[in-house]
C-alpha cells in the first residue's frame, strides 16, 4: 500500500517536473537572445552530426580556403551559417540536458573503469555526402531580393532547391540501378533511394534555417461582400462607355468575379469556367442556373464539367442570372459558343495577371474614393496590390460569408465537392462514405442556400 502510493508520488512528481520543463522550452522559443543562431553551445555534438568547417571545405573544393580569393572566403562563411543553422535546430534546453546527461553516463562509466561510450568507431567519407552544396546554394539563394524583400527570398522559395536535386537523384542512374523497396502488409511500397538530402544533417539544417528565417506568410485579403457589390456596380458604369473590345473584357471579369465569390473557387479554379457547359446547361425558365466547371475528370452526369447549381441572385443583391446570361451574349455575338469563358475577345484565356491588373484598378479606385470599405490593415493603394489577389481574396470571401451567415459545414462540403473529386485525377476520390455514394444532381438544396448567403 505504502510501495503503491510511493509510486504514485512519484509519477505525480514526474509529471509535474515535465509541466515545467515544457514550459521553460516555450520561454526560450518567445525569448531568444538578440546572440541566437550566432554562435554554437556545448554539447552540440551529441545532438547533430558534425565536422568541421575546414574538413567540409577541403571535401567540397579539395584544398584548403585560399585567403585571397573571396569565393573561398564566401564559401567559408556559408559553411560556418550552415553548421549554425544546424546546430540551431533544437533549442538550447535540449542541448544543455543532453549535454548533462552525457556527463552522468561518464561518471558512472569511470566508476567500473571505463571509458565511456561514445566512442565515433566509423570514419565519416571522403565526399558531400550530406547534402552540404545543396544547403549552400539555398543559403546564398536567401540573399537575393524576393518577392516581400529587397534584402532576402522567404524560406519556402528557397527550399524547392532541394526538392531539385532529390528530382535529379531519382532520375539518375544511381536511384535506378538497383531497386530496393520497404512494404508493408497492405501491399504498399516506398522506394528506397541514395539521396545527400536525406542526410540527418540535412534535415537539421533544414529545421534550423526554417527557425531562423521564419515564414513570410502573406495570405490574400479576404473580399468583403460590400466591397465586392462596389466592384461591380463600378464594372457597370464602366461597361456604358466603353468600346466592344474594353466591353467585353469587362463582362468576362464581371463573371469571373461574380463565380468565383458565389460558389467558393480559387482563382485557378475559376479560369475553368466552360462556355459549352454554360450553354448547355442553360434554362431561363428555371429558378436557378447552372456552373459549369471544365475538369479533368468526368462528373456526375458523365460528360466533361463539374455542374455547380446556383442562385439566380444573392441575398446581397449579385445578379448572377443576368451576369452569366450576359457572358453567354457576348461570347455569341464574337462567334464563341464553347471553349473557356475566361477569355478574351479571340477566344484565348486570360491569364491571373490580367485579371489581378484589373482587380487592383478597381480596388484603387474605390479606396481613394471610399476607404471604409477596406479593412483597417489596408493604409494605402501600395498595399492593394500586395493583399489583393484573384488567387485566394474571392474564396476567402466567400469562406467568410459563409461563416458569418451561419451556413452548415455539410453544404459547405457539398459546395466544395467537386473540388475532391478534380484532385483526385481520375481516381476514387477520398471523402466521407455519406458524400462518396451521395448522387449530386439530386442533391440542389445545399446549393441553393450556400448561393443564396453569398
Amino acid at each position: 500500500m505504502h510501495q503503491a502510493h510511493y509510486q504514485g508520488s512519484r509519477e505525480v512528481e514526474g509529471a509535474g517536473e515535465e509541466d515545467s520543463n515544457r514550459l521553460e522550452n516555450a520561454w526560450s522559443k518567445r525569448h531568444r537572445g538578440s546572440d541566437a543562431f550566432h554562435h554554437a553551445r556545448a554539447g552540440e555534438h551529441l545532438l547533430i552530426p558534425f565536422e568541421c568547417d575546414r574538413c567540409i571545405f577541403l571535401k567540397l573544393k579539395g584544398k584548403l580556403p585560399d585567403e585571397r580569393d573571396p569565393r573561398d572566403e564566401l564559401l567559408e562563411g556559408c559553411i560556418r551559417r550552415m553548421n549554425l543553422d544546424c546546430f540551431w535546430s533544437r533549442e538550447t534546453q535540449s542541448v544543455v540536458r543532453n549535454a548533462r546527461r552525457a556527463e552522468i553516463q561518464l561518471e558512472m562509466s569511470s566508476l567500473v573503469g571505463l571509458e565511456g561510450p561514445y566512442v565515433h568507431r566509423d570514419r565519416l567519407p571522403e565526399f558531400d555526402h550530406c547534402g552540404y552544396e545543396v544547403a549552400i546554394g539555398m543559403l546564398l539563394h536567401s540573399r537575393r531580393p524576393g518577392r516581400h524583400s529587397k534584402s532576402y527570398t522567404q524560406f519556402d522559395t528557397i527550399r524547392h532547391l532541394r526538392s531539385t536535386y532529390s528530382n535529379f537523384v531519382r532520375a539518375s542512374p544511381r536511384a535506378n540501378g538497383t531497386s530496393m523497396s520497404l512494404g508493408d502488409f497492405k501491399g504498399n511500397y516506398q522506394r528506397l533511394v541514395t539521396d545527400e538530402c536525406g542526410s540527418m544533417f540535412f534535415k537539421r539544417f533544414v529545421e534550423g534555417l526554417k527557425r531562423r528565417m521564419g515564414q513570410d506568410w502573406r495570405p490574400n485579403t479576404a473580399l468583403s461582400t460590400d466591397l465586392l457589390l462596389e466592384i461591380l456596380n463600378k464594372i457597370e458604369i464602366e461597361i456604358e462607355d466603353s468600346n466592344d473590345e474594353e466591353k467585353h473584357n469587362l463582362i468576362v471579369f464581371r463573371a469571373y468575379i461574380a463565380v468565383t465569390y458565389c460558389v467558393s473557387l480559387r482563382g485557378p479554379e475559376g479560369f475553368l469556367l466552360d462556355l459549352e457547359g454554360l450553354n448547355k446547361h442553360w434554362r431561363s425558365s428555371n429558378d436557378y442556373i447552372v456552373i459549369a466547371l471544365l475538369g479533368r475528370v468526368k462528373g456526375e452526369h458523365h460528360d466533361l464539367a463539374h455542374l455547380i447549381p446556383c442562385v439566380t441572385k444573392t441575398r446581397s443583391g449579385i445578379q448572377m442570372k443576368q451576369i452569366i446570361q450576359d457572358l453567354i451574349n457576348i461570347k455569341s455575338i464574337n462567334g464563341f459558343r464553347n471553349g473557356p469563358a475566361i477569355s478574351d475577345i479571340r477566344g484565348r484565356i486570360f491569364n491571373s495577371s490580367f485579371i489581378n491588373d484589373l482587380l487592383v484598378e478597381f480596388l484603387t479606385s474605390i479606396f481613394d474614393e471610399n476607404r471604409d470599405l477596406f479593412p483597417g490593415n489596408i493604409l494605402n493603394r501600395d498595399q492593394i496590390k500586395d493583399r489583393y489577389q484573384c488567387f485566394r481574396s474571392f474564396r476567402r470571401g466567400s469562406d467568410t460569408r459563409a461563416l458569418e451567415k451561419k451556413i452548415d459545414g455539410k453544404d459547405i462540403d457539398v459546395v466544395n465537392r467537386w473540388r475532391t473529386i478534380e484532385q483526385a485525377r481520375g481516381q476514387r476520390p477520398s471523402m466521407q462514405m455519406q458524400q462518396h455514394y451521395a448522387q449530386l444532381d439530386q442533391i440542389l438544396a445545399p446549393f441553393l442556400r450556400y448561393t443564396l448567403e453569398m
